[in-house]
């Protein structure tokens, strides 16, 4: 899990169907000065984060399909809660 914000929103024309319906959004890592750290990454958002919101993503791939209910789904990170 790390601290991150929403720099965008994710949009795809094709994608595996067990993403069908989840809202995806495109999440930079930030360090604890709020510094940019790595590559953004998509991750499902199920609380309605929205542009520059600071968030907490987790990378736990089993959580991820839990979510979506599809054990072979490709997804990986989520949104774990909004940070005030």
């Amino acid at each position: 899990m790390f601290l991150a914000q929403v720099v965008g929103h994710a949009v795809s024309s094709h994608s595996h169907p067990s993403l069908k319906g989840h809202k995806m959004m495109l999440c930079q890592a930030i360090d604890p000065e709020l510094g940019p750290i790595g590559a953004p990454m998509v991750a499902i958002d199920l609380f309605g984060a929205g542009l520059h919101s600071k968030v907490m993503v987790s990378t736990d791939g089993l959580g991820a399909r839990h979510i979506v209910h599809d054990d072979k789904s490709p997804i990986r990170n989520f949104i774990q809660g909004i940070v005030d």
